[in-house]
């Protein structure tokens, strides 16, 4: 028995509204004409049937995430179909065969893998036309097939990912599953890890199982504007490649773009040394990536620490800066293996604050050193 749909329901709401637009230009147009009222109300009706058919086509698909043309029908898929005007052609969890054949009664086996739902309209249609005169068909996506999604280069976990119906938390594992819901080009990435510092946004490159093609796609377009129309619905099959560049090109404003956003690194290592109770190697999250969690982490500043001027040696495209942050003025963003040094108040106090920062931080000579530690620091352990 085919379900009943609520009053509220996306695609009624999308039907009414369409012929309510439908109705208000006819009517201004025919307020222009020398006509009857009798005549007005008869040339209303007919427009409202003409046009109505369309609407509803259109409507029924409002409430879905699929449009007509962007998803390739696949075995294991389960469709709907709709008939305007004809209920008992309705039908509902079309099974799509290992063979890409499903059964649309009461046309009989039909060809459907690879094909898009507008395709199988037509096919469908092209086959009722011999029993209805112009059928209005509507071919839906009740519920996607599983499959899997390969992910590589600039990312955190590249690797084979499942679609199942489980969403698991950012940064789990390969062998976890993507909601088929959110089969959208941001989500997947984000399943994997998210993207790192390196990876080159503007030039990620799907490639489509069913076609073959290759699309190219800018996600700073969506980070920066908020437009979604290059987020990109995956299917089962297909390939997302994130090129990677040779440095980091990231400004301070995009680098925290990227933080904030869903595709950016899940966490990132910082080394923090000197008077705190816990000094070590901690994951900051992209969502909290600041000095003072960091310190948080770390237990807190230990008696007598400096807490007004922090120093804190950076790696970035091969080259080492120092910095100092004054945290009673503001907090800092940290990045990937930064090394945080909190040094004792009495060597402020006595002048010779840069002096211990420049031997203290001297071990930490790269990036690498940073995130394993160094056998020793002057007066420090790692």
């Amino acid at each position: 028995m085919r379900p009943s749909k609520p009053l509220w329901h996306p695609a009624l709401f999308g039907f009414n509204a369409i012929l309510l637009n439908v109705s208000l230009a006819v009517t201004l147009f025919l307020s222009g004409l020398q006509l009857t009222l009798k005549q007005k109300m008869a040339f209303l009706m007919v427009m409202v049937v003409l046009f109505s058919p369309l609407a509803y086509a259109n409507s029924l698909r409002a409430g879905i995430q699929y449009t007509p043309n962007s998803y390739r029908v696949g075995p294991g898929d389960i469709l709907s179909m709709q008939v305007y005007h004809q209920p008992d052609l309705a039908q509902t969890e079309i099974l799509v065969k290992e063979d890409g054949h499903a059964t649309i009664n009461p046309i009989g086996e039909v060809r459907v893998a690879g094909k898009s739902l507008s395709e199988i309209d037509e096919i469908v249609k092209e086959s009722l036309s011999d029993l209805y005169i112009d059928p209005i068909v509507t071919i839906t996506v009740a519920q996607s097939k599983p499959g899997t999604i390969y992910v590589a280069g600039a990312v955190k976990q590249p690797g084979m990912y499942q679609l199942h119906t489980t969403s698991p938390t950012k940064g789990q594992s390969s062998n976890q599953g993507i909601s088929k819901n959110d089969l959208r080009l941001s989500n997947v990435l984000s399943n994997a890890g998210g993207v790192l510092l390196n990876a080159d946004l503007s030039g990620i490159e799907v490639k489509k199982a069913y076609t073959g093609d290759v699309i190219h796609v800018n996600l700073w377009n969506m980070l920066k504007t908020g437009d979604s129309s290059d987020d990109i619905l995956l299917q089962s099959g297909d390939s997302v490649f994130v090129p990677g560049t040779d440095k980091i090109s990231l400004s301070d404003e995009d680098y925290k773009l990227l933080l904030r956003s869903s595709i950016g690194p899940g966490s990132f290592p910082v080394r923090i040394i000197g008077d705190v109770t816990t000094p070590g190697l901690y994951d900051l999250s992209g969502l909290s990536p600041n000095l003072n969690t960091v310190i948080a982490k770390a237990g807190g500043y230990k008696v007598g620490a400096n807490t007004k001027l922090i120093a804190i040696r950076r790696f970035e495209n091969d080259t080492a800066t120092t910095l100092y942050v004054d945290l009673e003025k503001a907090d800092t963003v940290l990045k990937p293996n930064d090394v945080v040094l909190v040094t004792p108040k009495k060597l402020f106090k006595a002048g010779q604050f840069m002096q211990a920062v420049a031997m203290l931080l001297s071990p930490f000579t790269s990036a690498a050193s940073a995130a394993f530690g160094v056998a020793w620091v002057t007066g420090l352990r790692k």
